[in-house]
């Protein structure tokens, strides 16, 4: 059960009245979902009140943490047009806390953040003048990220021109990046929730609902910093994983084959392989040995399918052996 009343009744909802005041600018409603992050969730909201957009609505959305979000951040430090923390009674995940976010935004747009991610000054900004300049079909905006662990970047992504039907390149992989960097037509979003069913893959699934829906949009810079490995992150966990694989081919699989066999076979390859991958990166060779192979004769079209089976064939060694000789690109 969500925790939500009236503001007159401070015992369950914290912050400023959570209507925005008309403004000539659409305003954006910011969802910050956090779960036992106390000393990262003032960080995150910080980098919301740096944006250089305005108006801006703040819904920190804590799912059950041990130490109340209300606690940690309070609308006296901030200056948003609207501010409020929303606490669920029991934890239940992060799509249940961004389905929560959805419901209480007002804005006309929404963006996501995770409480241990953080945004350039002009994220915000970048995104609204991309939907301004749209037509009404435009349903999405991402942004690039990187990756940094312990202040070093490790790794940029950004998210690849995509020509044609970006349903089809959805089915496969994740070609939107991670939730912190995309900005969601409110319209939308509320109109198509997130699955929260899905323990994995999250971010991925919602993105296919969504293309059924609405146009996507990328802005090639990395405006999302993407803490890795922080504390209380989301660890590996097979038995989420090989659910996430079970639901995502459950509920999209008919969507493939409308494309026809071909899609059909590739989207199933493309989903083994999200599987044997970390699989793989665990030591779990055996598993991903049956996964990535499995992959190849779904798909034997795909090249980097065969040099991650490869690399499991031996377990360790083969799998050190291919590492070393940076015969593994990763996946973008």
């Amino acid at each position: 059960m969500t925790r939500r009343s009236e503001p007159d009744d401070p015992s369950e909802r914290s912050g400023s009245d959570s209507r925005i005041e008309e403004s000539p600018r659409p305003a954006v409603s910011v969802v910050v979902t956090t779960y036992d992050r106390p000393t990262y969730l003032p960080e995150a909201v910080a980098t919301v009140a740096e944006q250089t957009y305005d108006p801006v609505e703040l819904i920190v959305v804590d799912d059950a943490s041990p130490t109340p979000a209300s606690e940690v951040v309070s609308a006296d430090e901030y200056e948003f047009s609207a501010f409020e923390v929303v606490r669920h009674d029991e934890n239940r995940g992060p799509n249940a806390a961004r389905n929560t976010g959805v419901e209480a935004a007002s804005g006309e747009y929404i963006a996501f953040l995770d409480d241990d991610d953080r945004w350039h000054p002009e994220k915000l900004e970048r995104q609204v003048a991309r939907f301004e300049a749209a037509d009404g079909d435009l349903g999405v905006v991402s942004t690039g990220w990187k990756r940094v662990r312990d202040g070093t970047t490790e790794e940029v992504w950004l998210p690849p021109e995509i020509d044609g039907d970006v349903t089809k390149a959805l089915l496969c992989r994740n070609v939107v990046g991670t939730q912190s960097a995309v900005m969601v037509r409110a319209s939308v979003a509320k109109r198509v929730p997130l699955d929260e069913r899905f323990p994995r893959w999250a971010d991925q699934e919602w993105y296919v609902s969504l293309s059924t829906e609405c146009g996507f949009d990328r802005i090639r810079e990395p405006l999302v910093v993407h803490e890795f490995e922080t504390h209380n992150r989301i660890t590996d966990d097979t038995a989420k994983l090989y659910e996430a694989h079970r639901l995502f081919v459950e509920k999209y699989l008919p969507l493939a084959a409308d494309y026809g066999p071909v899609m059909e076979r590739k989207m199933r390859g493309w989903a083994d392989f999200r599987v044997g991958k970390p699989l793989l990166r665990m030591g779990e060779y055996r598993m991903a040995r049956r996964f990535l192979t499995s992959a190849v004769r779904w798909y034997p079209l795909e090249p980097r399918f065969y040099a991650y089976a490869g690399s499991s064939l031996g377990g360790r060694w083969t799998h050190s052996a291919a590492r070393s000789l940076n015969e593994l690109t990763p996946l973008g």
